[in-house]
């Protein structure tokens, strides 16, 4: 698991894009789907992350918080929202995600002694 330092409207931007792409993806038949299609589509049902909106809206927008999500996850959403047309939240949100996956991911890694 990674932990995130978000913006509400970082937060926002995330589950806008993961709702528009699993709102295109559920029609379909499973194996249609990319392996990639199918672990978002199966980390919006298991996530809850319409369940967080309402604590998120209550958050101050000018501090970040944390939001936990596994590297799997962090990684598919981070080569994903790369190609196609984003929010500006959701830019925001890609920012950050870049900015950890470049900085922390070898941390993430390392073995504990």
């Amino acid at each position: 698991m990674i932990r995130l330092q978000l913006y509400a409207n970082e937060f926002f931007g995330m589950v806008g894009f993961l709702s528009v792409q699993v709102e295109l993806l559920l029609p379909l038949d499973v194996m249609s789907r990319s392996i990639y299609d199918q672990v978002l589509v199966e980390y919006w049902q298991k996530a809850s992350l319409i369940g967080k909106l309402p604590a998120w809206k209550g958050y101050n927008c000018r501090k970040r918080y944390v939001h936990k999500m596994p590297l799997s996850i962090a990684r598919i959403l981070h080569q994903e929202m790369q190609h196609v047309a984003l929010t500006i939240y959701a830019q925001a949100f890609l920012a950050t995600l870049d900015q950890y996956l470049t900085n922390e991911t070898p941390n993430v890694y390392a073995t504990r002694q």
